[in-house]
C-alpha cells in the first residue's frame, strides 16, 4: 500500500518555460538544475493523455458514481493491450484518481486506514493462490501461502479488502496466471469469488487478455466487465497519423527545448512511428533519452534541439 501511495503522491512540479535569453543569465548552478528539473518532468511527471487513458478513468469513476457494494457481481473493467503500450501507467493514473476521488467524500481517509483503491501485479508462475496472498502483502498482513489453503487465504484477502474499504481492485499483469486448463478455470473462480464478494470494483489488466480470458468459466467476468483496448497508432489511415501527429507535437512542445521551434519535431513524426511501432512507452523513452541527449550537446552545437542523430542513435534504428 506504501509502494502505491509513494507512486500516486510523487508529484514533480512542472519548470517554468525559460527562454534561452532568460537561460542564459543564470548562473551555472542553475542552469544545471533547470535541465535537471527539464528532464524529470518530461519523463516522470508529464501525463500523456491519451484517448485510451481518458476512456479508461472515465469508465473507473463512472462505475464508483453508480457503484453499490452490496450487490453481487457488480460490473468492472478489463484493461487489454500489447506490452510497452502504457498500460501500467494508465492504471497508477486512475488509482490516483480513485484516491481523489475518495478524498473529496472523505478527506481523512488516509488517517484512518482506509484504501480507497488496492493494485497488486502478478508476477511469473502465478498460481490462483497467488491473487489472495498479493492482495494480503499489499496491505502488508502476514500469512502463510504454503500451509494455507486458497479458499483459506481468499476469505483473509476478502476480510482485507471489506475492512479497508477499498473501492476499488487493480489487478495487473494478469497474464502471468494460467489461464486455461484446470488450474485456468481455478484462477478464474478466485477472480470471480473477489468481484463478487469484496464490494470492490474489479479492473483486470495486461496483455492480450481478450484470448486469455475466452474460456467458458471466464465468461462471466467478461460479461460483467468493459473493455478498454491500448492499441499502438498505426498510421494506417489518416486519423491515425492525424492522431500520432498531434501527439508528437503536444510531447515536443512539453520539453520547453531553449532553441526550438513549435512543431520541431514534426518532421520525424514518420521515423518515431518506425522506431516505436506506435507504442506510447516506447516513444516516451526514445524522446527522453533524445531530449537529455540534446541538453548535453548543447555546449558543443549552441544549440538545443533535437536532431535525427539523437533520435537515431537512441533508438538503434538505421534511417534512410
Amino acid at each position: 500500500m506504501d509502494g502505491l501511495r509513494q507512486r500516486i503522491d510523487n508529484h514533480i512540479i512542472r519548470p517554468d518555460v525559460l527562454s534561452r535569453t532568460d537561460f542564459d543569465r543564470c548562473t551555472e548552478a542553475e542552469q544545471v538544475l533547470y535541465d535537471d528539473q527539464r528532464l524529470q518532468w518530461f519523463s516522470n511527471g508529464l501525463i500523456v493523455r491519451t484517448p485510451a487513458l481518458r476512456r479508461l478513468t472515465m469508465t473507473g469513476l463512472s462505475l464508483l458514481r453508480v457503484h453499490n457494494p452490496s450487490a453481487v457481481g457488480e460490473r468492472g473493467i478489463v484493461l487489454t493491450g500489447p506490452p510497452h503500450i502504457g498500460k501500467t501507467t494508465a492504471l497508477i493514473r486512475l488509482a490516483a484518481e480513485v484516491e481523489q476521488w475518495a478524498g473529496k467524500r472523505a478527506p481523512d481517509f488516509r488517517e484512518t486506514g482506509r484504501a480507497p483503491v488496492a493494485y497488486i501485479e502478478m508476477e511469473p508462475k502465478a498460481s490462483p493462490k497467488s491473487i489472495a496472498s498479493s492482495i494480503l502483502n499489499f496491505y502488508g498482513i502476514p500469512h502463510s501461502f504454503k500451509s494455507a489453503t486458497q479458499h483459506q487465504l481468499t476469505d483473509q484477502a476478502l476480510d482485507a479488502l471489506r475492512r479497508r474499504h477499498t473501492q476499488m481492485l487493480i489487478i495487473d499483469e494478469l497474464q502471468m496466471l494460467k489461464l486455461d486448463g484446470k488450474t485456468g478455470d481455478d484462477a478464474v473462480n478466485s477472480l470471480k469469488t473477489i468481484m463478487n464478494d469484496s464490494g470492490a470494483i474489479c479492473v483486470f489488466a495486461g496483455v492480450d487478455l481478450l484470448e486469455g480470458l475466452s474460456s467458458r468459466p471466464a465468461e462471466q467476468i467478461m460479461a460483467r466487465c468493459q473493455v478498454t483496448q491500448m492499441r499502438p497508432f498505426l498510421g494506417s489511415d489518416d486519423t491515425s497519423r492525424g492522431h500520432w501527429a498531434s501527439l508528437i507535437n503536444s510531447l515536443g512542445g512539453a520539453m520547453h527545448l531553449l532553441d526550438a521551434e513549435p512543431d520541431h519535431l514534426a518532421p520525424y513524426a514518420d521515423i518515431l512511428l518506425t522506431m516505436t511501432g506506435g507504442k506510447i512507452g516506447d516513444l516516451r523513452s526514445i524522446l527522453a533519452l533524445a531530449m537529455a541527449n540534446a541538453i548535453t550537446d548543447r555546449d558543443d552545437t549552441g544549440d538545443e534541439i533535437i536532431t535525427q542523430d539523437h533520435l537515431v542513435g537512441v533508438g538503434q534504428i538505421g534511417v534512410a
